[in-house]
């Protein structure tokens, strides 16, 4: 069934767990069961991100309408994320389709900016029994579209956003970037365990991908509940479906050929499930 991270996050906060959540490229259904194989065979929730500006094949309804109909008959329970929303429009359309998890990326704005917009989205969520997640600084960008730049979190700042806005878990930047990182990742310990023991709330780590498994434990200890990981998924799926075509002499099924690359992503996220001992939640 589904539910929002709050129901999840009393599980994870008792054992000081970090979860998993995996980029189901925009309701790709091969994405999608083999996150949910993965979940059920490590008794784990599915936290399933849908990447806002990555559902322009089904869109955000039909993303909805296919995680749904999946979690109804799911034996673990299913979180459905929307992930970087930037338009308040968007926000409002995935909390009515059934959406139990919503984030506000509001860090292109200045502080006062980004205050204002996430608590109004914030009111907005909570009226409807759903999570919503801020974010505060910026993680920067090692691959793909977009800047290089990164502009830690201060706590400071991050008292006062989640005071302001209510939000029920924070992403703050700490030395994490989207994508490949191009150079080993430093993670500021002492800025999460300040922002987690200051805000009170729980941390959400993005920039899963090429973290040290040690890195991420440790974060864990200090208060991160959430880890976003996307670039990993997509690769392992398309080495894999390429690999099945080549080995095929290019003339595999698409059957076979997606096949393969469900069964990659439910063969990487048993293994973050694993690594992070997230296994047996439920």
């Amino acid at each position: 069934m589904l539910v929002s991270l709050n129901e999840v996050m009393p599980l994870l906060n008792a054992r000081r767990l970090c979860l998993p959540g995996f980029d189901i490229g925009g309701g790709q259904s091969d994405f999608l069961l083999g996150v949910l194989r993965a979940c059920e065979a490590a008794r784990a929730p599915a936290l399933m991100l849908v990447w806002a500006p990555g559902v322009g094949c089904i869109g955000l309804e039909g993303c909805a309408d296919l995680v749904r109909s999946f979690a109804a008959r799911a034996s673990v329970p299913v979180v459905l994320h929307l992930d970087h929303g930037q338009d308040e429009q968007e926000i409002e359309t995935a909390l009515k389709l059934g959406f139990k998890s919503v984030m506000f990326d509001g860090s292109a704005y200045g502080l006062d900016e980004n205050i204002r917009r996430t608590k109004e989205m914030a009111v907005l969520a909570h009226a409807q029994g759903a999570t919503i997640e801020g974010e505060l600084g910026s993680f920067g960008q090692e691959q793909g579209a977009g800047s290089d730049s990164a502009e830690l979190a201060d706590p400071d700042d991050a008292v006062r956003f989640v005071q302001e806005t209510g939000v029920d878990v924070l992403a703050p930047a700490v030395g994490n970037a989207h994508g490949f990182y191009k150079r080993p990742p430093r993670l500021r310990f002492d800025l999460i365990e300040a922002i987690a023991s200051r805000t009170g709330v729980p941390l959400a780590l993005h920039g899963g991908t090429g973290l040290p498994t040690a890195d991420i434990s440790r974060s864990a200890g200090l208060g991160v509940r959430k880890l976003n990981v996307a670039t990993q998924l997509h690769k392992d799926f398309s080495d894999a479906l390429c690999a099945a075509v080549t080995d095929a002499g290019g003339r595999c099924g698409w059957g076979k050929a997606l096949g393969a690359g469900r069964e990659a992503v439910a063969a990487t996220v048993a293994r973050y499930l694993s690594d992070l001992g997230a296994g047996g939640l439920v």
